[in-house]
């Protein structure tokens, strides 16, 4: 009774999409059968009796195969508005047997498993991209097989359950090219104290090109806050644009300031967003969300 009952879970667990060898399949044994009424060849018969078990068992593993592939979410990056987001699962094979030939896929995006081992686990990654701002789920995951005979796609479609916020698309002017444009920032820069190597991500205009001669490498100018106390105060209403390209431009600072270490204020209109009493993930999700 038991065994019946976990057949039954598994037939609504998994399910059956046929593919073109499937079609070739019944030719051939619509062609078998004629051949054995017109002829009364039993091993025509025994044949056809054959590739219809064949084809049967074939479809039984491939649904064992799959019903016990469970999805686990373990990590994800920030999701912006706009751009393609990684987020990691983890593929558990729940089976006292090995799983094989697992495909996963994501918004057209596929992985795929050879094989995993039984009670074991394989991480992938995935790529997810989400249109707009705000709350958002993650996709569903499609889990499919064509083990072990190709001739019937054995898959699942298992929901993540997950609300995510989507953070605005960070696009605009760099903070530093704003500073040097514009001296509406509450927080100024002081002349540079001293040089430091040249990074990747540097400011280009910040090179100090007298110390080239000096050095192997190239230097770029440290510069400090004149008042360590001052912050940088971004205020949404000043900026120029539409609020979408308002909200992007703030997003594109916040991660900018977390990047150089600066601390800033934001007033958005109805909240002043603080990073000395917010963390970065916490004002990206108020400005997503405004």
């Amino acid at each position: 009774m038991k065994s019946f009952k976990t057949y039954i879970s598994i037939l609504k667990g998994v399910k059956n999409r046929p593919t073109k060898f499937f079609w070739f399949l019944i030719i051939a044994i619509v062609s078998l059968f004629l051949q054995a009424y017109m002829h009364n060849y039993n091993i025509v018969f025994l044949v056809m009796f054959f590739l219809v078990a064949i084809a049967g068992a074939s479809s039984i593993f491939g649904m064992l195969n799959l019903y016990y592939i469970q999805v686990k979410l373990l990590s994800y990056e920030r999701f912006f508005a706009d751009t393609s987001s990684t987020y990691n699962i983890l593929v558990i094979n729940e089976s006292d047997n090995f799983a094989y030939d697992i495909s996963l896929t994501c918004s057209e995006q596929t992985q795929h498993i050879k094989v995993i081992e039984p009670h074991n686990a394989q991480t992938i990654s995935l790529e997810v991209k989400f249109d707009k701002r705000g709350e958002a789920e993650l996709p569903k995951i499609k889990v499919h097989s064509l083990f072990p005979l190709p001739h019937e796609l054995k898959y699942k479609v298992i929901e993540m359950d997950k609300k995510v916020v989507v953070f605005a698309k960070p696009s605009g002017v760099s903070l530093l090219k704003f500073y040097d444009k514009n001296n509406s920032i509450n927080g100024e820069i002081d002349d540079f104290e001293g040089i430091k190597k040249f990074n990747q991500g540097d400011n280009l205009s910040y090179i100090h090109w007298a110390s080239l001669a000096k050095h192997d490498a190239l230097m770029s100018k440290n510069f400090l806050f004149e008042d360590e106390t001052k912050k940088l105060r971004f205020s949404f209403k000043n900026l120029s644009g539409d609020d979408e390209q308002r909200l992007s431009q703030l997003t594109l600072w916040v991660i900018e300031c977390e990047k150089y270490g600066f601390d800033f204020s934001i007033d958005l209109s109805d909240k002043i967003l603080d990073s000395k009493k917010m963390s970065i993930d916490e004002i990206l999700e108020a400005i997503a969300k405004y």
